[in-house]
């Protein structure tokens, strides 16, 4: 659903996670358009060509009696300088009560895991 589904392995990295949080944009049934927020960790590093990518499962708020799901893999690493990066996270969330949400914004800068 996210970036990356095909990607190869490649060198060994420092073991990291980002923070995502933010909105999904607006959607809904008409007369009842409204957006969720989320606030979550994602997964540890994976090796993808020159760069690693992050697997994401987030579940968002609920707002009406219902959520959604936003899975998938981020976007390779965006260098941000002094050695840090952020990953973008793009695509929709699950469908639920009918419709889905898009879902487009940048991670944190990582957070290193000592393994």
């Amino acid at each position: 659903m996210l970036f990356n589904r095909n990607c190869r392995c490649g060198e060994k990295i420092i073991q990291h996670v980002h923070d995502a949080q933010g909105y999904t944009n607006l959607a809904g049934q008409r007369g009842c358009c409204h957006k969720h927020c989320f606030n979550a960790a994602t997964g540890l590093a994976i090796p993808c060509g020159n760069s690693h990518v992050h697997e994401v499962y987030f579940v968002t708020d609920i707002i009406e009696c219902h959520c959604h799901k936003i899975c998938g893999k981020t976007g390779p690493a965006i260098q941000t300088g002094c050695g840090n990066h952020i990953h973008l996270i793009e695509g929709c969330t699950t469908t639920n009560d009918c419709h889905r949400h898009g879902v487009n914004v940048a991670t944190g800068i990582e957070e290193y895991i000592e393994c």
